[in-house]
């Protein structure tokens, strides 16, 4: 017969039942909320418009018995737009079978043209991107200074680059001039971005590297906890340097992965990577996010040449000195110092790492301060953007979870998860609101590829998710808000700077404070946002003035430009063009 509890015991059960409830916790730990979420004025709020929008990419599902290690990997996902019109298209990759059937035509990229009504035209055929192959990820850049974007697709066993040009009826297309490029690289490519490396005016292309691998002699894998195969770890393949390929501008690259430095670190499975000038100097440098290998921070030299300092950065590992699973990276002021800090998103039980610079190339680890390591430490990140959500001026994050484990019982943590949102202060501290975000939010996913854009040009940044096997998701950004913006068009001379301005700085003074924003090249898992510089101005009406720091050096002023308005801005020209 059991023993009655005293009331003393019951009254203390009851007070800390009470606690419990009253206490907030986390929804990446506790799972969605019941209630529904609505919209509360002022905070951030996404609704999912893929269905209204016409975006129905459905990402082709490769999953096996073998479960192969690239099975689940995702692909990538793209703002660009590749006719200048203004307004964002999107652009998704595709993977397709492990082992493709002959007789059974394997799903395509998909290009969708943006219809400037909130809707879009699937036109993928008709600018020949419909290629087949295991794609991986994406970057957009214009490598020619045409004024028109081009694309690059990495690939399972190689990469590819597709020329924006005119297609004799008034339209633009895509021609893959891969093979009169130069540009040659027959491994596991992941990541990709673009950035000037030499000064020369010209968009030179970093291009990530995973392991190699080959699928008819494939190392067999088997969890200990249920005796069947699971994906195996990048600690089982060899690895292999990524490539550093030099823009020569006459239409084709030269490969400088040795010259310029690149290969020197031991090889690492390259996941992300993010260019921009990290110390101030006028010269962009390189960041990599490595899967259980040592971040690369490849600082610029000058004439091209770059030296790793990845382990004197303070930003190449956790501070317990683990390897992290670097799966996504993203720069940008977090904290009002006017210096590009760096995230990257991390394996469950790991935090999404925050290394906030300190100058000169150094940086202190501040995942746990931030609030965004504790937020994190039970999903398995990949994708990761900064960006101004609900415009107060402070940047945001924005996360696209997901697990690689297919066996329950071998890991920890759900396989699908919910992607998170965390409102930044401005001082480099983040607080959680992916429950009140919207009701994607609250859905189980599996998250790779995020990218974030200005699809509707109405100042709010929207998001799109790649999500491993399913459709994809179109976000928009209905946040309900009195809060002003700012939308920065920059364009580069082509000369000195390149056309897309990759490596400029953007200081904005408003209201008594000073917004510094960045253009880099690369960033997030796999994706390429939207290039335009999309700045909350909080209460303001208008930036009292704008600096633009061009890749040439060239520092221009720009005074009282009025919110809630596009701008273009052409190095040389001091006149502003408003442009939406």
């Amino acid at each position: 017969m059991s023993r009655p509890w005293p009331w003393c015991a019951i009254a203390l059960v009851a007070f800390l039942l009470a606690l419990t409830a009253c206490t907030k916790k986390s929804d990446t730990l506790t799972g969605p909320a019941t209630d529904p979420p609505r919209p509360v004025p002022g905070k951030p709020w996404f609704e999912d418009v893929s269905a209204r929008a016409g975006i129905n990419f459905v990402h082709f599902d490769p999953i096996t018995e073998t479960q192969y290690i690239f099975e689940n990997m995702g692909s990538g996902v793209a703002f660009i737009d590749y006719d200048a019109d203004g307004w964002m298209d999107l652009f998704f990759v595709q993977d397709g079978p492990v082992r493709p059937d002959p007789g059974k035509p394997a799903p395509t990229h998909k290009l969708f043209r943006n219809n400037r009504d909130g809707t879009f035209t699937d036109v993928t055929a008709q600018v020949g991107l419909d290629v087949r192959g295991f794609g991986m990820g994406c970057a957009v850049g214009d490598f020619d200074n045409d004024g028109f974007d081009d694309l690059v697709v990495t690939y399972l066993n190689g990469v590819s680059l597709f020329h924006n040009e005119p297609d004799g009826k008034g339209g633009r297309r895509f021609v893959d001039v891969t093979a009169r490029s130069k540009i040659v690289d027959p491994h596991w490519a992941t990541s990709c971005g673009w950035g000037d490396i030499d000064g020369d005016g010209l968009l030179d292309l970093y291009v990530c590297n995973y392991v190699e691998l080959d699928i008819n002699n494939y190392p067999p894998c088997i969890s200990p906890e249920t005796n069947t195969p699971y994906n195996c770890p990048p600690t089982v393949f060899r690895n292999t340097a990524h490539k550093l390929f030099r823009n020569k501008g006459d239409g084709t690259f030269e490969d400088v992965t040795e010259a310029a430095g690149i290969a020197a670190p031991r090889p690492g499975p390259g996941l992300a990577v993010g260019l921009a000038d990290l110390d101030g100097d006028g010269k962009i440098d390189i960041y990599v996010a490595n899967d259980l290998q040592s971040a690369f921070i490849f600082h610029n030299q000058g004439n091209g040449k770059f030296k790793d300092l990845s382990v004197f950065s303070g930003a190449s590992m956790m501070p317990t000195g683990r390897f992290m699973a670097g799966m996504g990276v993203a720069i940008g002021d977090i904290d009002g110092s006017g210096r590009p800090s760096i995230l990257v998103s991390n394996f469950q039980d790991e935090p999404t790492m925050v290394f906030r610079n300190r100058g000169k190339m150094d940086f202190r680890e501040w995942s746990h301060p931030s609030g965004l390591g504790p937020a994190t430490l039970k999903t398995l990140g990949f994708g990761i953007a900064l960006f101004d959500a609900d415009l107060d001026g402070n940047l945001d994050v924005a996360l696209a979870n997901g697990h690689v484990i297919v066996n329950d019982a071998a890991r920890r943590a759900p396989y699908r998860q919910q992607a998170q949102l965390l409102l930044g202060d401005g001082t480099g501290r983040f607080t959680e609101v992916t429950d009140s975000a919207g009701p994607f939010f609250r859905e189980k996913v599996l998250g790779r590829g995020l990218a974030v854009g200005d699809f509707d040009n109405d100042g709010r940044p929207d998001l799109v998710y790649g999500l491993n096997g399913a459709p994809a998701r179109l976000l928009r950004n209905a946040t309900e808000t009195a809060n002003h913006w700012l939308r920065l068009d920059l364009i580069g001379d082509g000369k000195k700077s390149n056309r897309n301005a990759i490596g400029a700085r953007v200081d904005i003074e408003v209201g008594g404070r000073t917004l510094t924003r960045f253009v880099t090249g690369g960033g997030s898992y796999l994706s390429a946002s939207d290039r335009r510089i999309l700045v909350g101005l909080a209460k303001a009406g208008k930036a009292d003035q704008v600096t633009v720091t061009w890749p040439s050096g060239r520092k221009q002023e720009f005074r009282e430009l009025a919110g809630d308005t596009g701008w273009r801005l052409s190095e040389g020209s001091d006149t502003p063009e408003k442009v939406r």
